[in-house]
């Protein structure tokens, strides 16, 4: 189960998890010492150790909720 919530949105969306993708380091243009592709951190403010892309499944879109490209969200994965 995923929980999702939106900023600027009441709701908390939900979901689940269809796929986990590779991992990414957080160094540009290197190779970790993982094997992993190095990326430049997005946030100065967050420690990005490691990214592993995530495909999460929302189950329903409440009405009014506009997912948009730019849209934050934090995502919370758990059983």
């Amino acid at each position: 189960m995923a929980h999702l919530p939106l900023m600027g949105y009441d709701p908390v969306l939900t979901g689940h998890v269809e796929s986990i993708g590779h991992g990414i380091g957080d160094n540009n243009d290197e190779t970790g010492g993982l094997g992993l592709p190095d990326v430049e951190p997005t946030f100065s403010w967050v420690r990005l150790a490691q990214r592993v892309p995530v495909r999460i499944h929302i189950d329903t879109l409440p009405k009014g909720v506009e997912l948009v490209a730019g849209l934050s969200a934090s995502v919370a994965v758990g059983q």
